[in-house]
């Protein structure tokens, strides 16, 4: 029979009915941290000595009065504006296994001095409790406080005078622990325990093997032995009593979906340090089914799998939800578990994704690595949003925070698994670019949040080859209800009507993002020499509009000078298209300012690949542009972010100069006398010859860039000044890539050497 009411040890201990103090309030955080090393320094010597030394007793109440006050402040406000991260350390603290272990010694010491007082034949009517108890329940309900951002008044069944049946609940449930704290966690599954003793239990184990590690860094504290055997029947223990968990659901859902959340966590936790130290060993496909149900009762209790809607996560994380995926690596072993679409009721690990991507994904206190798993869930994710965006009839719900989160992800992971090179791998590279090119089409241009999805995808499809782009554009091509290049089309058209509007305004600027972001996405499509995705009465129109809006409004070149010239100088690949514009386009960059490094490198890689030049005076503009720019370099004037992007850029600047010596004798022999060329030819000539005494690693490096293309410039400037014929240098000797490049904060798609 369960006592009716637990007993508080007399004679030094808290009683645990007493309101705690708000003495942590007043002294502060010190003072609770200096109150967790008075127990776990406190010396217990024999039973007799305790119950006389008073001053063990006033140590005892001091620091468990701090301690409790402490706990009772995480759970009214788990989360303040002020000394958050001190709390969280504190609280991190409190769930250290070795302070936990003393805890349960002090327990164990107390609870035979309660014994003893209780054999002189008074009536024993409750459960022996002391003050370790007290803070043992108060650290479970701090527990979910923490765990899931409220207060656990929200998160706990109400009932009649609700807060004096939870401490006497709390307190009965905390002297059903074992003695031991290793043993704790055996409790979870007991079949003996009650379910106020399992549930704490769980908390504590939660706290100190999940919750404990995250808030305080580099604590990784093994799990007990036998965990993953107990975690195993507490998972089919629950599937066996059935699931009554709702979001509609009073708090007893509530709590219910909390526990579980808890479960699959710590079940995460201890697999993953199983499968380390037993080489890969993994759980019954059986438990895993439980688990993927449980899993399915804490993202989604209401809604059946065929009725998820993966573009649009909920809003707002529910505490059972918060609990799940922002502390652990509960989803990354999630993905890791579950990464073949085949397994029944796999949509839920699609579902979890999506809400992890629009809540979790980004916070820098729950940072995620990229990994095999990570990115066939991305992928996954994908699949869902392209085909619902494709297929749905009507108006769809659609989280461009999440969205974005998607292709942010996926450019990291086809950067990571490109640069692996596992052929086995080559297919979730493909994938991801499918669903990208696709969802660039998709998207449409009337959202003011698709400027920065644009410009993910823009920079994750510059990291693929050709071959890889112009595979998978012919799959995107054959997708009947994609209709891509039908959709393509009529981007071009309405980002062309963009343009009729009031561009420059300050609230237009995410109209000019969108103009730069389809020029970027054509220029990556024709250096993938893909035939039949442009047509030309969609592209010309558009290039004709940005020349002639640069021509007018000078300051619109800071927004679309780059991505015009990048995209003039790729259109060069198809030879459907006539270069119209080309006085204009060299009219637009020699007016540029020199810092505007990804407008001087498309324009030198436009001239190199220009199988005419411009008249005499254009060409000596060119070359005095062009001959600026590189002698900046040579000198090192760009810094910070724009130092990296000079030192890759340079050579094409030669390239390019080297192109502009072929043009008529008069042409030539004006840009040679041009006062600057001396000087450019010096320290050119200082730089190849690594005779810079300077900085040796930043020359060295230039060095090993300019070797070859500036020796041949200095070699066609000396030919060309004694008047000698030389022979034209073909565009297919200066090969070039597209690379994605951010500097100060602005997206650009810049033209470097292939080298």
């Amino acid at each position: 029979m369960e006592p009716e009411s637990p007993r508080p040890v007399a004679g030094g201990s808290l009683s645990p009915f007493e309101s705690p103090s708000q003495r942590s309030d007043e002294r502060g955080l010190k003072a609770v941290s200096l109150a967790m090393q008075d127990i776990q320094h406190l010396e217990l010597l024999d039973i007799e000595t305790i119950i006389k030394d008073t001053a063990i007793h006033e140590t005892i109440s001091v620091a468990s009065s701090r301690v409790l006050g402490f706990l009772d402040s995480v759970e009214r406000e788990p989360h303040p504006r002020e000394d958050l991260y001190e709390r969280l350390t504190i609280f991190g603290q409190l769930f250290d296994v070795s302070f936990l272990t003393v805890l349960f010694a002090h327990r164990k010491v107390f609870h035979r001095i309660a014994a003893q007082s209780l054999q002189s034949g008074a009536e024993a009517s409750g459960a022996i409790v002391c003050w370790v108890d007290a803070i043992l329940s108060k650290l479970g309900d701090a527990t979910i406080a923490v765990a899931s951002g409220v207060s656990s008044d929200t998160t706990t069944p109400t009932f009649p005078a609700s807060a004096e049946y939870r401490a006497e609940e709390g307190l009965r449930a905390a002297s059903q622990l074992p003695s031991d704290w290793h043993l704790v966690a055996g409790v979870i599954a007991s079949e003996q325990s009650s379910p106020a003793a399992k549930r704490l239990a769980l908390r504590l184990s939660f706290s100190a093997f999940v919750l404990g590690p995250c808030v305080r860094p580099g604590s990784e504290p093994k799990t007990p032995y036998g965990m993953m055997e107990v975690l195993d029947r507490c998972v089919n223990q629950t599937r066996a009593s059935g699931f009554s968990a709702s979001r509609a659901g009073d708090r007893l859902a509530t709590q219910e979906r909390l526990n579980f959340a808890m479960i699959v966590s710590l079940f995460a936790t201890t697999n993953r340090e199983h499968r380390r130290s037993l080489e890969g060993s993994q759980s019954r496909p059986h438990t895993l089914g439980c688990l993927l149900n449980i899993l399915q009762n804490v993202l989604h209790p209401d809604d059946p799998v065929s009725s998820l809607e993966f573009t649009a996560p909920p809003e707002d994380l529910d505490p059972a939800q918060t609990v799940l995926l922002r502390w652990g690596d509960t989803v990354s072993w999630c993905w890791e578990t579950w990464d073949d679409h085949r397994v029944a009721n796999a949509e839920t690990i699609v579902f979890l994704t999506s809400i992890w991507l629009r809540h979790v994904d980004g916070d820098d206190a729950h940072p995620m690595g990229v990994s095999t798993a990570s990115s066939i869930a991305i992928l996954r994710v994908l699949h869902q949003v392209g085909l619902s965006l494709s297929t749905s009839a009507g108006v769809l719900s659609v989280s461009m925070a999440m969205i974005s989160a998607a292709c942010s992800n996926a450019g990291r992971s086809i950067s990571h698994l490109l640069s692996h090179q596992n052929e086995d791998e080559r297919w979730i590279v493909s994938g991801l670019c499918k669903y990208l090119l696709s969802l660039f089409v998709l998207l449409g241009i009337e959202s003011e949040e698709i400027s920065g999805i644009n410009d993910y995808i823009i920079e994750a499809l510059s990291l693929l080859d050709a071959d890889t782009l112009n595979i998978c554009l012919m799959h995107v091509r054959q997708e009947v209800t994609l209709r891509f290049a039908a959709r393509l089309h009529e981007r071009f058209v309405g980002v062309q009507g963009l343009l009729q509007q009031g561009l420059l305004q300050q609230t237009q600027i995410s109209n000019l993002n969108l103009v730069r972001s389809t020029l970027n996405f054509a220029a990556i499509i024709w250096f993938s020499r893909t035939r039949g995705c442009l047509l030309r009465e969609s592209v010309s129109p558009l290039l004709s509009s940005v020349v002639g809006l640069l021509l007018q409004e000078g300051s619109a070149w800071r927004f679309l000078g780059e991505a015009l010239l990048t995209t003039a100088s790729a259109a060069r690949r198809d030879p459907s298209l006539t270069d119209e514009n080309r006085e204009s386009i060299w009219q637009i960059a020699i007016t540029s300012v020199p810092s505007e490094l990804g407008i001087v490198s498309a324009f030198a890689h436009y001239i190199i690949t220009s199988e005419y030049l411009c008249n005499s005076l254009y060409c000596a503009e060119a070359w005095r542009y062009l001959g600026e720019v590189l002698l900046l370099v040579l000198k090192r004037h760009y810094i910070e972010e724009q130092e990296p992007l000079a030192l890759l850029v340079c050579p094409t600047l030669c390239g390019a100069m080297i192109r502009l010596l072929q043009a008529d004798t008069a042409s030539t022999q004006f840009m040679l006398s041009t006062p600057f060329t001396l000087n450019l030819c010096a320290d050119l000539k200082s730089v190849c010859e690594g005779t810079h005494g300077e900085d040796l690693e930043y020359f060295a490096f230039m060095k090993a860039r300019l070797n070859a293309i500036g020796t041949r410039l200095l070699d066609q400037i000396q030919v060309k000044s004694r008047r000698v014929p030389s022979s034209e240098v073909a565009p297919e000797e200066f090969p070039a890539r597209l690379m994605f490049y951010r500097i100060y904060g602005v997206a650009q798609l810049v033209l470097v050497p292939d080298q």
